[in-house]
C-alpha cells in the first residue's frame, strides 16, 4: 500500500495517483502536509492547573548544594599534603624538599629553554642541581641510570660504582665522580637518579674535593626530606 502524501489516504501499490485527492505517488521530494480535522472531529483539550510548587523545594537544594560543598571540603582536607614539613616547592618540577639553612634556591638557566632547580650555600662553591626528564612508558631506573652515566662518560667523567637508595621511597641510584680542572683543581660529584611514573630524576652535586664530604653530607638531608608531588 501507498500512503498518499497529501491527504494520506491509503492508495493500492500499483496506482499513480491518489485515489482521494489526485496527488501524484511518484517518488520524489513532497512536504507532508498535516492532516486536516474538523472540530467536531477532534478531542477536547484539557488544560491542567499548574502544579503547585512545593515550600521544601529551596530547602531540599541548598541541602544538596551543602552536601556537595561539604564533600569536596572534606575531600581537600583528608587528603594528604606531601609538602607539609618542607619548606621549598618547585615551580618547575613535581617535588618539594627542605632547604638547609644557609643554603638558597634558585632557577638555573640551561640554554635558551632549560630552566632547572638550583641550591647552593652563598659563599661557597657547592651546587646541587635538580631536574627531570620524560622517559618512554615503562622505562626502568638500571636504563635511565646507564644513560646518565653514559652522558658522564661522554663529558671526559669516569663513574664511580652505583649504590642504592631511596628517594621518598622509591628506589633510585648514586655513584661519585672525581675530576682535576685544567688548573690543577681537585672536584667531586655526586649523581642520584631515580625513575618515577616514566619520568627520569637526575640530581648532580658538585664541590670542591676538600669540601664535598660536608656537603655530601647536606645532600643527605636534603634528599631524606624529599616528597614527590
Amino acid at each position: 500500500m501507498i500512503v498518499c502524501p497529501s491527504c494520506r489516504a491509503v492508495n493500492e501499490e500499483d496506482v499513480t495517483f491518489c485515489t482521494k485527492c489526485g496527488r501524484s505517488l511518484e517518488p520524489g521530494p513532497v512536504m507532508l502536509a498535516p492532516r486536516r480535522t474538523d472540530l467536531a472531529e477532534r478531542p477536547p483539550m484539557e488544560l491542567k492547573p499548574p502544579r503547585k510548587r512545593s515550600k521544601w523545594r529551596p530547602v531540599v537544594i541548598l541541602g544538596i548544594v551543602g552536601t556537595v560543598l561539604l564533600g569536596g571540603a572534606t575531600i581537600l582536607l583528608l587528603k594528604p599534603n606531601p609538602c607539609r614539613g618542607t619548606n621549598f616547592a618547585s615551580d618547575n618540577f613535581g617535588y618539594c624538599l627542605s632547604v638547609p639553612e644557609g643554603w638558597v634556591a634558585q632557577p638555573a638557566r640551561f640554554g635558551s629553554s632549560a630552566t632547572l632547580d638550583e641550591f647552593a650555600p652563598p659563599r661557597a662553591s657547592a651546587t646541587v642541581i635538580v631536574d627531570a626528564a620524560d622517559l618512554t612508558d615503562g622505562a626502568q631506573l638500571d636504563q635511565w641510570a646507564a644513560f646518565v652515566r653514559q652522558k658522564d662518560q661522554a663529558a671526559g667523567l669516569i663513574p664511580g660504582p652505583a649504590t642504592g637508595l631511596t628517594l621518598d621511597g622509591v628506589d633510585a641510584r648514586q655513584w661519585d665522580v672525581s675530576v682535576t680542572s685544567d688548573s690543577g683543581d681537585g672536584y667531586s660529584m655526586r649523581e642520584v637518579v631515580v625513575v618515577r611514573d616514566n619520568v627520569g630524576w637526575r640530581v648532580t652535586l658538585s664541590d670542591r674535593s676538600g669540601g664535598f664530604a660536608s656537603s655530601a653530607g647536606t645532600l643527605k638531608l636534603m634528599l631524606q626530606s624529599w616528597r614527590f608531588r
